[in-house]
């Protein structure tokens, strides 16, 4: 087991930084003690977390699922734990940040300089009445035609700065190889609720998120894949997969995309007797059956695999 380089702060951070001791794999493990690479305002820049900041993710979360019109004050454990693997987990959750020679990142903000103005007040002379002259209603015509030339070439010129721009901003958006394989298993299992292992975490997006998020309770959050908006995105902890999944087939067939292999796992149903019966091959599954040992009797009933 490796030790976890956090400080814990409180009895409610020294459980959390117990939980992550024990089931933090060697990649969260590394991601806590020695942050993350990101780029901000063009710098190369450590990422680096800690329960105090965890602290704070998790109040907000709770303060969501008051907003779904949760009535409730206790939250299960579980729940917080698999947040505080989210939190350490997830690369856009910013930490902590620091420059490359171990001093904290202190964003700069730039402030326009002030001009130095010099008003001249003088004296116009005063015209015998208010009708204008025919050289003031001339100078007047001229000067709202220079105002409108000045107008269009400005709109003009701003116009080609955002064609200019436009191109470089699409160029810059790569969506991730992992959400490229999701979308494309999810076209090839539109009516199934898809999966896919990131980590210490199994994650569900779109559509399929919103889905688990009602019918298991868990928080909808987002996650950014180089889209315009944050795309919907629910996650639960791998080492709760067999409880979760099992839940997810009571109403729909599960595709679960572990990096190059996807298992499908076709939805249950329950019998007068109380077992659990596959729909697709009436294969009866025992309740107490953990994930791997529900792949392997798949498996043997030639669940298809997709590559």
């Amino acid at each position: 087991m490796r030790e976890l380089n956090l400080t814990a702060e409180g009895t409610a951070q020294e459980r959390i930084l117990a939980y992550l001791q024990e089931n933090a794999s060697e990649v969260l493990a590394e991601k806590i003690n020695n942050g993350t690479t990101i780029v901000k305002d063009g710098k190369q820049l450590t990422s680096k977390k800690t329960l105090k900041g965890f602290m704070k993710y998790a109040s907000d979360e709770a303060k969501k699922l008051s907003e779904k019109g949760a009535t409730y004050a206790c939250i299960e454990d579980e729940t917080v734990y698999g947040w505080a693997i989210h939190y350490f987990e997830e690369d856009s959750i910013e930490g902590t940040l620091y420059n490359e020679d171990g001093t904290e990142y202190k964003q700069i903000i730039k402030t326009p300089p002030k001009l130095n103005s010099t008003y001249v007040i003088t004296n116009k002379p005063k015209k015998q009445d208010n009708q204008p002259t025919l050289f003031d209603i001339i100078e007047s015509q001229d000067d709202e035609k220079n105002d409108e030339e000045n107008n269009t070439q400005q709109l003009a010129e701003v116009s080609d700065i955002l064609n200019d721009l436009n191109p470089r901003i699409q160029e810059s958006k790569e969506i991730p190889q992992f959400y490229s394989q999701y979308i494309e298993t999810q076209k090839q299992y539109p009516q199934d609720i898809v999966i896919y292992r990131l980590g210490d975490f199994y994650e569900a997006f779109g559509e399929s998120a919103i889905t688990l998020s009602k019918e298991l309770d868990l928080t909808l959050t987002g996650r950014n894949v180089g889209l315009d908006e944050r795309l919907p995105m629910v996650g639960f902890p791998y080492h709760a997969a067999d409880i979760y999944i099992n839940k997810i087939r009571n109403n729909h067939s599960v595709v679960v995309i572990e990096q190059e292999d996807i298992k499908r796992l076709t939805q249950t149903v329950k019998a007068n007797d109380g077992n659990t019966i596959v729909i697709d091959t009436g294969e009866i599954i025992d309740e107490n059956n953990t994930y791997a040992d529900m792949l392997s009797t798949l498996l043997n009933c030639k669940i298809k695999y997709v590559r």
